[in-house]
């Protein structure tokens, strides 16, 4: 009986940003990781663009906002919005997110988005895998995860001078303790007493590091928690000031006498 054939599970990477592609009658949205891009949704219009009326384009729109939601709850906000040239269909939903969800762009929100329209096709994997090998692809989606990443590190850079109020954690096991304290299955997690903002470390940090399997795990219970994760490229100015803090940290908001004896324990165990 001859031995069964390994699966080779293309590694998929960290998180990058979205791309949403539209076309004249639908739009596909695709995750793209640090090794591959993946299909999210596609989600078909009924008709053309250029002839849906504006009451059908508004609940199509909001059905892709909410499409986005979960996604930008795990922390992933770049979002580029790829279109054919001389169509204006990513224009038209950019300006409905500016009419009905300004929130989601509005500069120095940390839970706001980062939009940039590009022209193209991403119909399929072939032409998605194509488009992200281009310049445009680079110089864009750099443009937008700088923007992202840097309201990230101002919150951070807030909690560090905050001696008051701001708790930031350096090390994978401090970091543990908060997420742990409650459980580590899902099903039988117990509320947390400190809940982190985010949890952010470097690509280099994990890449270098001989207990990859402990920190993946910290990430996947961490997101269960719905606690955000970000891995942040070591060559970006986020990423150097990141490596500058040891490549991992975690930063929170205490906001009682309560919470602040639980993370000074922590700190001083």
């Amino acid at each position: 009986m001859g031995k069964k054939k390994k699966s080779h599970r293309q590694k998929r990477g960290y998180p990058i940003g979205l791309i949403i592609g539209f076309e004249s009658m639908q739009i596909n949205i695709w995750k793209v990781f640090s090794e591959r891009v993946l299909i999210f949704k596609v989600r078909k219009l009924g008709r053309k663009f250029e002839n849906a009326q504006k009451s059908h384009l508004y609940h199509f729109f909001e059905d892709i906002i909410n499409d986005l939601r979960p996604i930008m709850k795990e922390g992933i906000k770049s979002i580029l919005l790829v279109c054919p040239l001389k169509k204006d269909y990513a224009s038209l939903f950019l300006n409905h997110i500016k009419s009905h969800h300004k929130w989601l762009i509005l500069e120095k929100n940390i839970n706001s988005a980062s939009f940039q329209i590009l022209h193209g096709s991403v119909r399929d994997l072939e032409e998605v895998s194509s488009f992200i090998q281009t310049d445009q692809y680079l110089e864009a989606i750099g443009s937008v995860t700088e923007k992202e990443t840097n309201r990230i590190i101002e919150t951070l850079e807030k909690r560090l001078n905050d001696l008051e109020n701001g708790l930031v954690l350096y090390t994978l096991k401090e970091i543990e303790e908060i997420v742990y304290s409650g459980g580590k299955r899902k099903k039988k997690f117990k509320p947390l007493s400190l809940i982190p903002e985010h949890i952010l470390f470097t690509n280099s940090f994990i890449d270098e590091n001989p207990q990859k399997n402990r920190i993946h795990r910290l990430i996947q219970i961490a997101k269960n928690r719905q606690i955000i994760s970000k891995i942040i490229d070591s060559e970006t100015p986020a990423g150097i000031r990141i490596n500058q803090l040891g490549g991992i940290v975690c930063f929170l908001l205490v906001k009682s006498d309560y919470e602040k004896k639980i993370g000074q324990k922590i700190i001083d165990r």
